[in-house]
């Protein structure tokens, strides 16, 4: 899907900028005026798949601590355990790499929308 640069800074009232903001850019738009609804898409994708990883992450290296810092889960009651997280922490880190290509098409897009790039 390509987007058109009215939905770059979708929801800003500038048209395009009041004379005075010209020089500095739109204070209302700044913080999105960079990224697209594609990018944003995405990126928020990206932004729940790191807090779906942070709790797993956290639990591993508890598991870790507590089996003496063998790295593997070490002790047999948590190998099941630390079995199951870090193939769930895998799968999201795979997630996350698919993502990431997502993102860089997003960009890849952008940058064709705004001639930066020949499409």
């Amino acid at each position: 899907m390509v987007n058109h640069p009215e939905h770059i800074i979708e929801g800003c009232g500038c048209d395009p900028y009041p004379p005075e903001a010209q020089q500095v850019g739109c204070e209302g738009c700044s913080p999105t005026m960079y990224v697209t609804c594609d990018e944003e898409s995405v990126l928020a994708k990206m932004r729940e798949l790191k807090e779906q990883a942070r709790p797993i992450s956290v639990r591993l290296q508890e598991i870790e601590r507590s089996a003496g810092g063998s790295g593997t889960g070490g002790r047999v009651e948590y190998g099941d355990e630390w079995s199951a997280l870090s193939g769930r922490l895998e799968s999201l880190r795979t997630q996350w790499g698919e993502w990431e290509q997502q993102l860089d098409a997003a960009i890849e897009r952008k940058m064709i929308l705004l001639g930066h790039r020949e499409g």
